[in-house]
């Protein structure tokens, strides 16, 4: 399974141009979340695939890493590009502020 930690997400987002996968339901990603971050709660991922590209790499948050971690090996073992958060969305706003 492929992991990053939030320090490093943090450093690599503001380098580089990432695909961010927030897991999180609706309320949690509402009251904040990256900008660009695509919202599919977890309970929705299994039946909305189709809207993920196999060519992009996907950096899943969840709200403390352990849902990410799992969705993770998930989208690995259906063929897609993914990298957990260590920690989810409580260890990136203990770093940074998201909005």
């Amino acid at each position: 399974m492929n992991t990053m930690s939030a320090q490093d997400f943090q450093l690599l987002q503001t380098n580089e141009s990432v695909t961010i996968l927030d897991i999180r339901d609706k309320g949690a990603y509402n009251e904040g979340h990256y900008e660009n971050a695509m919202s599919i709660p977890v309970t929705s991922l299994p039946n909305r695939l189709n809207e993920l590209s196999k060519d992009t790499t996907y950096y899943i948050i969840s709200h403390a890493g352990r849902r990410g971690q799992t969705m993770s090996q998930f989208l690995t073992q259906q063929g897609y590009q993914a990298i957990a958060v260590l920690g989810g969305m409580k260890a990136l706003k203990s770093n940074q502020k998201v909005s």
